[in-house]
């Protein structure tokens, strides 16, 4: 009895704390700007969002596919060592490691939120839903925000797992929270576009007052420390 009340416990906890990771993986003002933009002046807007969505949720896939697969409980079923396993392990962790303090420092030189609306032109020039598309995916999987969550949530997700069952639902849990602000924006469109758009200016200008590309610049920088000293630390004594 103790050890399914243990189990159940994890169980939400880890569907909680996945949920909550997918949101932040996929938060992107310039998205969600951007997707206010084009549902206000598009007559195909349900179309760019589908698009738009469908381009963060294949990023997203893809980098917690990556995380899973590189992480050491993953390698150690494939790799006949563990001191091979946990090499690379090491050596892709460290990559990533030095990948957040290559962004973090970049989106301190670039403190400007970009201007969704040139984005989303471009990508329509680039090619109509496939441009929006591309929008969505290059957006996400280069935002230190998503890449932060995604590699948490992958190792979370790898750990926590008893089953291929269990790592799929929390795989699924993950990536339909990353969609949740998009719906909401959608059906909030819907209802109220006037005001949604006057909510979407004062969170454009409450961003460049606040500055969080800074927070998550620093954030990232700290991060990216922390992954490579871990695991340098693993190599040298595991």
């Amino acid at each position: 009895m103790d050890e399914l009340l243990y189990y159940l416990v994890v169980f939400v906890a880890t569907i909680i704390s996945v949920f909550v990771l997918g949101v932040i993986a996929g938060f992107s003002p310039t998205l969600y700007i951007a997707q206010v933009a084009i549902s206000s002046k598009s007559k195909r807007s349900a179309s760019y969002t589908f698009s738009l969505t469908a381009g963060v949720v294949a990023a997203i896939l893809a980098l917690i596919i990556l995380f899973q697969i590189f992480h050491l409980d993953t390698l150690l079923l494939f790799i006949n060592t563990t001191v091979k396993a946990v090499t690379v392990s090491v050596i892709f962790n460290v990559l990533v490691g030095l990948g957040f303090i290559f962004g973090g420092f970049w989106y301190l030189r670039h403190p400007t939120l970009p201007k969704p609306k040139e984005n989303m032109r471009s990508a329509k020039r680039a090619g109509g839903l496939l441009g929006v598309f591309g929008l969505g995916f290059l957006r996400t999987i280069t935002s230190i925000s998503g890449l932060t969550a995604t590699y948490i949530a992958g190792n979370i997700i790898s750990s926590l797992s008893t089953g291929a069952v269990e790592r799929l639902v929390y795989t699924i849990i993950f990536l339909a929270a990353t969609i949740v602000p998009f719906m909401v924006i959608t059906e909030y469109m819907r209802k109220n576009p006037d005001r949604l758009i006057a909510l979407t200016q004062r969170i454009r200008n409450t961003l460049k007052q606040i500055n969080y590309r800074l927070i998550v610049g620093v954030t990232a920088i700290i991060l990216g420390s922390s992954i490579i000293i871990i695991n340098v630390m693993m190599a040298l004594f595991y």
